[in-house]
């Protein structure tokens, strides 16, 4: 989209501040220098995407939620709608939303949205990147129902993430590769809902959190041929499960955190069967100061090279390292300074360096 869009957009929530007295806006941005030692990479100044919210508590139990991200991905500004929803707590236990969500599924993506700053490192594991990404292999966002709540267990706190959605679908026609994962906004190309579930536990006197996750999701064409065959737009590409458990303690100067996902992908084109896969990345941080924080990250992807899902989507198999060092200038700003090393599972492939300098902010 043109920059009429992002006059336009950015418009439209700054006309309502002076009249809407209980809405709260946000916005997040980040400027960094990137440079790889892939081939054909570049080191290069990049501007990073601008988020901005808005949430409104439209009666006492109902509230509103809007994000958008104006980014360029190398072509022009482009702007996308990433979260909005309306939500209504029916009972302390209880609460319903309708709208477009991130997908419940471990910590890191129900906790650090498209704002920079939040997180420690400057890039998400890799296996967990918004569906655009080079690295996406998920649904980070459902469009549909989600219910949530929240229980006294034991002393701790027991809290739900239950969610109905779209299905998601992935335009495999020759030419298009790699496909993006579309979570569908105003469509459904499957028969069957996606169904995704968290369960997480605070534990009481221990600063941990425990989470188990499961969804089932149905990946459906898109494009006019599926990848060849003879199935077309709306067909069943791969039907899939996945489960998985995440964990996360920080008692203020250490944290931990690590997520672990397990794959069924079950193929609906071809006769190639049933595939697991697996993934997980574990990461700890150190506030040596109230300022400095080292971080470090280990990040896995392992599946079959048969596996149909992953081939649609060109993904690579391997491991990455991850040394980071944040320092917080204010609670506003934050400069990261981080390095990557990736290694690839495939024979003959290389090991790749990358690493970056941000600098994050909150606007207001």
């Amino acid at each position: 989209m043109k920059l009429k869009g992002f006059y336009l957009v950015s418009g439209l929530l700054l006309a309502g501040l002076p009249a809407a007295h209980a809405v709260e806006f946000g916005a997040f941005g980040d400027i960094s220098y990137q440079g790889d030692t892939a081939d054909n990479s570049r080191n290069s100044f990049m501007l990073g995407g601008l988020d901005l919210y808005a949430t409104q508590d439209i009666d006492n139990k109902t509230r509103i939620f809007v994000e958008y991200v104006f980014e360029d991905p190398g072509d022009g500004f482009v702007i996308d709608l990433e979260r909005l929803s309306i939500t209504r707590a029916i009972t302390p236990y209880f609460s319903i939303g309708a709208g477009r969500f991130h997908t419940p599924l471990g910590y890191w993506n129900a906790t650090y949205h498209h704002g920079a700053l939040i997180q420690d490192t400057v890039s998400r594991p890799a296996f967990l990147d918004f569906e655009d990404g080079e690295g996406a292999i998920l649904p980070m966002h459902v469009v549909g129902l989600l219910a949530t709540g929240n229980y006294e267990l034991s002393g701790g706190k027991l809290r739900y993430d239950l969610s109905i959605a779209n299905g998601s679908s992935m335009n495999t026609e020759p030419g298009n590769f790699p496909p993006e994962i579309d979570v569908n906004n105003s469509s459904d190309p499957n028969e069957q809902k996606t169904i995704v579930l968290r369960l997480t536990y605070d534990l009481p006197r221990l600063p941990l959190q425990l989470g188990v996750f499961g969804m089932s999701n149905g990946i459906a064409e898109s494009g006019d041929v599926a990848n060849g065959a003879s199935a077309g737009f709306g067909n069943d590409l791969v039907n899939q499960t996945l489960y998985g458990f995440d964990a996360r303690y920080d008692n203020g100067h250490f944290d931990a955190l690590g997520e672990f996902y397990f794959f069924s992908n079950d193929d609906k084109v071809g006769a190639t069967g049933s595939h697991d896969a697996s993934a997980y990345f574990v990461q700890v941080a150190y506030r040596v100061t109230e300022k400095l924080k080292p971080v470090y990250r280990y990040e896995s992807l392992d599946f079959s090279a048969a596996d149909p899902y992953f081939q649609y989507l060109g993904t690579a198999e391997g491991s990455r390292h991850v040394v980071g060092l944040r320092y917080d200038l204010d609670d506003s700003n934050a400069l990261k300074f981080e390095i990557n090393r990736r290694q690839p599972s495939a024979p003959g492939a290389s090991d790749e360096t990358g690493y970056a300098l941000q600098w994050a902010f909150l606007m207001f």
